[in-house]
C-alpha cells in the first residue's frame, strides 16, 4: 500500500472507534476525519468540501425542508385517532394496518418525527385498551425502516450512495430504483413482526405510569436534607435498609464524599445523589425530612397543583450533550428533574453532572403552568423532547396540508420522469412552499437536519479518499483473493451485506455506506461486474439496523419508550436481519443482474 493508504486506513480506524465509542458526536467526528484527511495530504481542501455541494448532500437538506412542510399540516398530528382505531384490532391485523400508514409515510418524508408523533399515541391507546406498549413499539420503529428502503429519498443513506456513485460516472438511483427488492423485504418484515415477532417481543403488561416508574431499578435524583432532621439522628445504613434506595454519594459543605458508609450520620444541608425505583424515590420527595436540591425549595409547588411528567430526548434535542446544570428546567419549563433514566450508565458522582443523550428519560417535577410550558413546547417545530405518556394534537390545516402534498408529489414525478434531477425538484418546491406561505426560510433552516449534513460532507470526503489513495483497490484485490475460489453472484451480495450491516448496527449508517461504497467500485472493476447490485446491497444494509437501539435513531426513541432492554432488540432483530441477509442474497441478483 501507498502511505497516502496507510494514513487513510488509520484514520477510518480511528473514526470508526469514535463512532463506537459515541462520546463525540458523530458529524463531529465526520468533520474531524475531513480536516485530518486535508491536514495529511491525502485529499486537497477542494476535494474535501466538495461534500457540501454534492447532490446527495443538498438534496437531503431540501427534503428536510418539504418533510417539516407535511408535518407543519399536522397531517401526522390527525392520523393519531386513525392509528387510535388500528390498535384496537386484533395483534396482526394492527401491525399490517400501521405498516401501510407508517411504509407510506416513511417512503417520501423524514420517519424520526413520525415515530416520534405516533410514540405516545401507541403508548396512551395501548394502555386503554390493557394491552403492552413494547409489543408495538419496536413494530412501529422497524416499519418506518422498512418504508425508507423503497425510495430514493426513503432515507439520507440511500441518496449518499446514489450521489457517490453519480461522482463516479454512474447512473444513481432512479426514485423507485430500489423498490422491487425494497417492497419484497418489506412484505416478509411485516409478516415475520405479525406471526414471529410477536412472539419475542417482551411483554411489560398495561400498567399505569408509577406501576411502570416502579419497575425502573436505575432512576437517580439529588434530595437535600431539611431542618426537621435534626429532630432525630439519621444514619446512610439507616435508609438504605428503610427506603430500599440506593446512596451513590454524599455532599456535605462542598465535600463530595462517593459510596459513603453505612454508619454516617446524616446532618442538616447534606445532600445525596439516590438511586432506585422512582416510586421509592418520589416517597422521599414527600418525606418530612427531604426535598429536592436545586433551589427548590424557594419555589415548591403547592401539593394539589403537583403533576409528574415523563420525557424522552429526541436525537436532534438541543438539550443532548448537555450537562443538566447547564440546564435550568425551572426558569424555562417551570419543572425540576426529579429522575434521570439512562441505559448502561449506573456510575454517577453528581446528578447535576450527567450529560444527557438522546433517548434518555427524565421525569420532571411540575404544576399546571409548567404542564402547560412544556406542552406548548412540544408544539414547536424540532422539539427537544416528547411525552411518553401525551401528545399535543394540534388541528389539520387542510390549504397547507393540500398545497404540500402537491408539491411533493410534483417534485417525486419530475424526479421519476426524468424532468429535472432530485436535487433541483426538491429546490424548487421549496421555493413555491416558501412564496405561498406554507413555510418561511428561517422555519426551512431550523428544519434542517445539519448534523446530517455535515456527516454526510464528511463521509464522502472519507470516501474520495480511500478511491484517491488506493486503498479500496488494496481492499478489494485481498477480498477477491480470499474469495477466488467463490466468486457467486449470491456470496458477493451476502460478504457486502454482512459487513454494511454490521458496520450500521455499531456506528452510522452513512459512514458505513460510505466506507463500503469505494471498495464495492474496486471489486466490480475488477470483475468486470455491473456495480449496481452492489450499491443497492449497500443501501439496504445500511438501512437494515435491527439488532441494536443504537444502530438507528429511531430505535433509540423507542428504546426508552418501551423500557426495552439492549437484548430485547437482539432478540427480535437478529431473527429478522438474518432473514434480509437471505433474502437480500437471492433477490438482489435476479433484480439488478451483475
Amino acid at each position: 500500500m501507498t502511505t497516502e493508504a496507510y494514513i487513510t486506513l488509520s484514520i477510518i480506524i480511528i473514526g470508526i472507534f469514535c463512532f463506537v465509542n459515541k462520546k463525540i458526536p458523530v458529524d463531529l467526528v465526520a468533520l474531524g476525519i475531513m480536516v485530518s484527511l486535508v491536514i495529511t495530504g491525502v485529499i486537497g481542501a477542494d476535494e474535501a468540501l466538495s461534500g457540501f455541494s454534492n447532490q446527495a448532500t443538498l438534496a437531503v437538506a431540501a427534503m428536510f425542508i418539504l418533510s417539516q412542510s407535511l408535518i407543519k399540516s399536522n397531517l401526522i398530528n390527525y392520523l393519531g385517532p386513525f392509528m387510535e382505531n388500528i390498535l384496537d384490532k386484533n395483534y396482526s391485523i394492527s401491525i399490517l394496518s400501521m405498516a401501510f400508514i407508517m411504509g407510506s409515510i416513511s417512503a417520501f418524508i423524514n420517519n424520526t418525527p413520525v415515530v416520534a408523533t405516533f410514540i405516545p399515541i401507541v403508548n396512551r391507546t395501548t394502555k386503554k385498551l390493557k394491552r403492552s406498549p413494547s409489543k408495538y413499539l419496536i413494530p412501529l420503529s422497524y416499519l418506518a425502516i422498512f418504508g425508507g428502503m423503497c425510495t430514493l429519498v426513503g432515507t439520507s443513506t440511500n441518496l449518499l450512495v446514489s450521489g457517490m456513485a453519480t461522482d463516479r460516472g454512474f447512473d444513481g438511483f432512479q426514485m423507485f430504483t430500489m423498490a422491487p427488492v425494497g417492497l419484497c423485504l418489506s412484505v416478509v418484515g411485516i409478516l415475520y413482526l405479525m406471526f414471529v415477532g410477536r412472539y419475542l417481543l417482551p411483554d411489560g403488561g398495561s400498567k399505569d405510569l408509577m406501576e411502570e416508574q416502579e419497575e425502573i431499578k436505575e432512576f437517580l435524583a439529588e434530595v437535600l436534607l431539611k431542618e426537621k432532621s435534626e429532630e432525630k439522628s439519621l444514619s446512610l445504613g439507616s435508609f438504605m435498609k428503610e427506603k430500599n434506595i440506593e446512596i451513590k454519594s454524599l455532599k456535605r459543605e462542598g465535600e463530595l464524599i462517593k459510596d459513603p458508609e453505612t454508619s454516617y450520620k446524616l446532618k442538616k444541608g447534606d445532600s445525596l445523589l439516590i438511586k432506585g425505583p422512582l416510586k421509592k424515590i418520589n416517597e422521599f420527595i414527600k418525606d418530612d425530612y427531604f426535598s429536592l436540591t436545586e433551589e427548590f425549595e424557594d419555589k415548591e409547588f403547592p401539593k394539589e397543583e403537583t403533576r409528574m411528567l415523563e420525557i424522552i430526548l429526541l436525537p436532534n434535542s438541543e438539550l443532548t450533550g448537555e450537562k443538566l446544570e447547564n440546564i435550568d428546567f425551572l426558569s424555562r419549563y417551570n419543572a425540576s428533574v426529579v429522575g434521570i433514566y439512562q441505559k448502561g450508565k449506573k456510575q454517577f458522582s453528581s446528578l447535576e453532572e450527567v450529560t444527557l443523550e438522546a433517548g434518555d428519560t427524565l421525569v420532571l417535577l411540575t404544576n399546571e403552568k409548567g404542564y402547560e410550558r412544556l406542552e406548548e413546547s412540544q408544539k414547536k417545530q424540532n422539539s427537544s423532547f416528547i411525552s411518553v405518556s401525551e401528545k399535543v394534537l394540534n388541528e389539520l390545516d387542510p390549504k397547507k396540508l393540500y398545497i404540500t402534498l402537491g408539491v411533493i408529489v410534483s417534485v417525486i414525478l419530475l424526479a421519476t420522469l426524468n424532468v429535472l434531477p432530485l436535487v433541483i425538484s426538491a429546490f424548487a418546491g421549496v421555493i413555491v412552499l416558501n412564496i405561498v406561505g406554507v413555510i418561511s426560510m428561517q422555519e426551512a433552516y431550523r428544519a434542517i437536519d445539519w448534523k446530517v449534513i455535515f456527516l454526510l460532507a464528511g463521509s464522502l470526503s472519507l470516501g474520495s479518499a480511500m478511491s484517491s489513495s488506493g486503498l479500496s483497490e488494496y481492499i478489494s484485490e485481498l477480498l477477491i483473493s480470499l474469495t477466488s475460489a467463490y466468486q457467486s453472484q449470491v456470496l458477493i451480495v451476502a460478504f457486502f451485506y454482512i459487513i454494511t450491516a454490521l458496520l450500521t448496527e455499531t456506528m452510522s449508517n452513512n459512514a458505513s455506506a460510505a466506507l463500503m461504497v469505494p471498495i464495492a467500485f474496486s471489486v466490480t472493476s475488477s470483475l468486470d461486474f455491473n456495480i449496481l447490485p452492489l450499491l443497492v446491497t449497500i443501501a439496504i444494509a445500511g438501512s437494515a439496523s435491527f439488532m441494536t437501539p443504537i444502530g438507528y435513531q429511531t430505535n433509540t426513541m423507542v428504546f426508552s419508550a418501551g423500557k426495552y432492554d439492549f437484548t430485547d432488540f437482539t432478540k427480535v432483530g437478529a431473527p429478522l436481519s438474518l432473514v434480509f441477509l437471505i433474502l437480500a442474497s437471492l433477490l438482489i441478483p435476479y433484480f439488478y443482474p451483475f
